[in-house]
C-alpha cells in the first residue's frame, strides 16, 4: 500500500520532489535547500500546526531519538493537508538521494503489512488500525529555518527516525539514522510478496562475512545474542567500551576490503552526494584501516544475525537477532557528531 495521498496531491508531489533537483542544477547546496524547504513548509502552517511542529533550537526534544513508535512529537502527517505533505516530502528530499526518500517511503508503506501481520498474530484490531499508519509519522523543527542560522529536524515514525542538523557554512549532520524493517521479507501470497526494503543492507555484510577465510572469519564473529543483545544504538548516545569488536579492515584481503567499503556505501548512499560525499572524507580522515567489521548468528538468509561496523567516530549496526528473524533494526550513530554536534562546535569557534 502507498501513502494514502489523494490524487489531487500528486501534481503537488512531483513538483516538490522535483524542486530540490531544479535547485541542484543551480548550484544550491544540501543546506540550501533544506532551508528553502523548511521555510516554505513552516510558512504553511496555522498556528495550532505550529505550535505542535515547532521547538527552540536548544530545546531538549531535538536530542530524543525513538526506535519505538511511542511518544513522537511533532506535527502528524495525518494533520497536514496534502500541500503540506506534499512540503514535507520536498523537505525530506533535500536531505536524502532518490534512492534513500524511495527507501524511507517504502518503510512507511509497509505499515500495510505490519498491520496484516498484526491481525494474524496477538494485537487486537483497533489497537493495529490506530498504530500502523502510513501517515503516522511526525515532523519537528527545531529553530527558524534562515539563512545564517542553526537549525535542524526530525522526522520519525514506525522503523524510522531521520535527523538533520544545519549550521551555517557547513555541510548538515544527518545522524542519527534509524532504518527499520518488517516483515524482512514480504511472504509468498502477499501482494507485494518478496520486497525486502533493507536487502542491500543485509546481502552486502552477509557478502562480506561469507567471503572472509575461516581464520578471520572466525575473527570477525561475535558470539550469538538473541533479541537486541548486542545492539548498542538505541540511546542518546552512542560510545563503545573497549576495543572495537571484529575483524580490522587492515587485515582483509584488497577485495574484501574493497566489500566493506561498498557495505558502508550502501548506508551513505541514502543522503545526498554532498552530504554522503562528505562523510567519507571524514572516514578517510579518521582512517578507513581503522574500521572494524564483526558478524553474530547466522549466515544463512531468513535466519537470526547482527552485524556491526565501527571506525573512530561511527557506528553501524544491523540489528534482526530476534527468534523470527523478521524484524530488522538499521542505524548509523557518531560518537561527537550526532545531532550536529560536531559542527555546530566548529561553526561556534570559528564565528565566536
Amino acid at each position: 500500500m502507498g501513502l494514502r495521498i489523494g490524487p489531487r496531491a500528486w501534481a503537488l508531489l512531483l513538483c516538490a520532489a522535483l524542486a530540490p533537483l531544479v535547485a541542484g542544477s543551480t548550484g544550491e547546496s544540501s543546506a540550501e535547500r533544506l532551508t528553502r524547504a523548511g521555510a516554505q513548509l513552516l510558512a504553511s502552517l496555522d498556528a495550532e500546526q505550529r505550535a505542535d511542529l515547532a521547538y527552540a533550537f536548544t530545546d531538549d526534544e531535538r536530542f530524543d531519538l525513538r526506535l519505538a513508535p511511542i511518544l513522537l512529537e511533532g506535527l502528524k502527517l495525518r494533520d497536514m493537508t496534502e500541500q503540506q505533505r506534499a512540503q514535507t516530502r520536498a523537505l525530506l528530499a533535500a536531505g536524502l538521494s532518490p534512492q534513500g526518500l524511495a527507501k524511507v517511503e517504502t518503510i512507511m508503506s509497509l505499515e500495510g503489512e505490519v498491520e496484516r501481520l498484526d491481525r494474524e498474530g496477538w494485537m487486537p484490531a483497533w489497537i493495529s488500525r490506530r498504530f500502523r499508519d502510513p501517515l503516522r509519522y511526525y515532523l519537528a523543527l527545531f529553530g527558524e529555518p534562515e539563512a545564517g542560522a542553526a537549525w535542524g529536524f526530525r522526522f520519525d515514525g514506525h522503523h524510522l527516525s531521520l535527523n538533520y542538523t544545519v549550521a551555517p557554512g557547513e555541510v548538515p549532520s544527518a545522524t542519527p539514522l534509524f532504518l527499520g524493517g518488517q516483515p524482512r521479507e514480504v511472504p509468498a501470497g502477499w501482494e507485494r510478496a518478496g520486497l525486502r526494503v533493507l536487502a542491500d543492507e543485509e546481502d552486502a555484510a552477509r557478502g562480506l562475512y561469507l567471503a572472509l577465510a575461516d581464520e578471520l572469519r572466525a575473527r570477525a564473529t561475535l558470539p550469538f545474542r538473541s533479541d537486541r543483545g548486542h545492539f548498542l544504538g538505541g540511546g542518546r548516545s552512542v560510545r563503545l567500551e573497549g576495543p572495537p569488536a571484529g575483524l580490522g579492515r587492515a587485515a582483509m584481503t584488497p577485495a574484501q576490503q574493497a566489500a566493506l567499503d561498498a557495505l558502508i556505501d550502501v548506508y551513505l548512499a541514502n543522503f545526498t552526494r554532498e552530504i554522503a560525499d562528505a562523510r567519507r572524507e571524514g572516514l578517510d580522515a579518521a582512517g578507513r584501516d581503522t574500521i572494524h567489521f564483526a558478524w553474530s548468528g547466522s549466515d544463512v538468509p531468513g535466519e537470526p544475525c547482527y552485524y556491526r561496523v565501527t571506525g573512530p567516530t561511527f557506528l553501524i549496526e544491523f540489528d534482526n537477532s530476534e527468534a523470527r528473524a523478521d524484524h530488522i533494526h538499521a542505524v548509523w550513530r557518531d560518537f561527537v557528531g550526532d545531532f550536529g554536534m560536531d559542527l555546530l562546535a566548529d561553526h561556534y569557534q570559528r564565528e565566536h
